[in-house]
């Protein structure tokens, strides 16, 4: 309903300056020049293409680097346990993305599709190779 979309866009706020910042920097005369500025069509689009982010449970290694550096705590993990991106808390700011060591490459982006559903919590424990315990 009307209520999640007002929810999303407030959820999208960080993304959209990001996205938007040479837009929002100008300074119109008049109230009305706005109006024009923007579309519905391009918040639509916007929200449409708004990336999300995901964590590729083959590749995590549960380093807890995205995990300490994600500003709004929207990613759920521990040492050792495959990390989730909680989609309902994620702004899509991409520092996750950034954050991720090139070496494990963990994090993908995803537009205009959905984000696959996190997998469960058994197979969440990561299994170090050649780290096996008797």
């Amino acid at each position: 309903g009307p209520r999640s979309k007002l929810e999303e866009v407030q959820r999208l706020v960080p993304y959209i300056k990001l996205e938007k910042k040479e837009k929002l920097a100008l300074r119109l005369e008049n109230e009305e020049d706005y109006d024009e500025l923007y579309t519905a069509d391009e918040v639509e689009k916007l929200i449409g293409e708004a990336v999300s982010y995901y964590v590729d449970p083959a590749k995590c290694q549960a380093c807890m680097i995205c995990l300490r550096k994600c500003p709004v705590h929207g990613i759920d993990g521990e040492k050792g346990l495959i990390h989730v991106i909680d989609q309902e808390v994620c702004i899509k700011c991409g520092t996750c993305y950034d954050a991720c060591p090139e070496r494990f490459d963990a994090i993908s982006m995803i537009t205009g599709e959905p984000v696959p559903p996190p997998i469960s919590e058994e197979e969440r424990v990561v299994v170090r190779k050649g780290k096996e315990a008797n």
